[in-house]
């Protein structure tokens, strides 16, 4: 899990600042310039999309994700991890059908030979192919913790 999130975190930072410079870029041609980029739209949508997707699968591999603390304070240590569970496994099931949904429809997309991108004629797949590679990504680390938490209750059960 180190590895993966050591890679996932360059990743993120080097979009995050290529998102930086584009805009930046892009703002002073619009507004010192004169002379607008039109392009510049088009990857943030495109790296913004890759930007989410590799940071939520960060964020739950950190375990930085939101908790609701206040009602999962009030329960019982048991409940508590009954509850996680549950929660842990729906969103497990509903990752590999989002990761299967989307592989499915990215060769209906490329078919189609639409494009969302005018400037740079970018595909619609490429737009779609982070979905599915961030589900993977946050799918990793949740299935992990899951796993790691039956093995911790399994022992102090026995």
């Amino acid at each position: 899990m180190d590895f993966l999130v050591k890679v996932e975190s360059a990743a993120c930072m080097a979009m995050m600042a290529f998102l930086i410079l584009m805009n930046g870029m892009g703002i002073f041609n619009r507004y010192v310039l004169n002379r607008p980029v039109l392009w510049v739209h088009e990857l943030t949508i495109l790296i913004g999309t890759w930007l989410f997707y590799v940071g939520m699968g960060l964020l739950y591999a950190r375990k930085e994700d939101i908790a609701l603390d206040l009602f999962v304070g009030k329960m019982s240590p048991k409940m508590r991890w009954f509850t996680q569970q549950v929660i842990q496994w729906l969103i497990l099931v509903f990752l590999v059908i989002l990761t299967f949904e989307t592989y499915k429809l990215i060769p209906f997309v490329s078919m189609s030979g639409s494009m969302l991108s005018f400037s740079l004629g970018i595909k619609d797949v490429y737009y779609y192919i982070p979905v599915g590679i961030g589900a993977i990504l946050i799918f990793i680390p949740v299935f992990y913790q899951t796993l790691i938490e039956l093995g911790t209750r399994h022992q102090q059960g026995s």
